[in-house]
């Protein structure tokens, strides 16, 4: 893609200076063609860079999860009692004002 577009403005450099030398334009068909190979070049580095940052990202989000999970395991040290569903046993672990 970069190359066809590098094509494109080298077809327009060349087409709109006629009057310029030959030299002059194979000048600017080389200047087009480097322009766009360091283009790609660039594009190539920068997609790397965002697939390394995507690969931290998705490690950081598995370890802060097992973190968590570990944290919530480590925290959790009651047994589930049962529910006070009619509110029976809402106050049970405390002393009972009417003693």
């Amino acid at each position: 893609m970069n190359r066809t577009y590098s094509a494109i403005i080298a077809l327009a450099a060349l087409s709109g200076v006629a009057a310029c030398s030959q030299e002059t334009q194979d000048d600017a068909a080389r200047t087009v063609d480097l322009a766009g190979d360091d283009i790609e070049a660039n594009a190539a580095v920068v997609g790397e860079v965002i697939e390394e940052g995507a690969k931290d990202a998705a490690g950081a989000v598995s370890e802060g999860a097992a973190n968590l999970e570990q944290h919530i395991e480590e925290g959790d040290k009651e047994t589930p009692g049962p529910a006070p569903i009619l509110g029976d046993n809402l106050n049970s672990d405390q002393a009972d004002p009417k003693d």
